[in-house]
């Protein structure tokens, strides 16, 4: 029992600050890499337009059917976000993403 304890805090010493993903669906890791980016937002977007969008970062469901995913440099996302039925369109690309529009339903 000695050993499993000081076992864990050693682990804990060494790794205990990381941020971990576990998760490899693929929602999940377009979110965690958006969350990772910069972000920049369209001229025409008002400020009211962007609430809710790093809560959305957490919980929006990717659309993947309407998203332009392809051999481009940069990838267009739609994220329903059901609680506040709002869908924002993202732009991501290598080191940063940008904010197209924000549709609401």
């Amino acid at each position: 029992m000695l050993g499993v304890s000081l076992g864990v805090v050693m682990v804990y010493f060494f790794f205990g600050d990381r941020d971990i993903q576990c998760s490899y669906f693929p929602n999940d890791r377009v979110l965690y890499d958006l969350r990772k980016k910069d972000f920049s937002f369209a001229e025409d977007l008002q400020p009211e337009d962007t609430l809710g969008l790093e809560f959305a970062l957490e919980r929006a469901k990717i659309d993947f059917s309407r998203s332009e995913i392809g051999d481009r440099d940069c990838n267009i996302y739609y994220l329903d976000f059901e609680e506040k039925k709002k869908t924002f369109v993202i732009e991501n690309c290598d080191s940063t993403a940008f904010l197209i529009k924000v549709e609401s339903e």
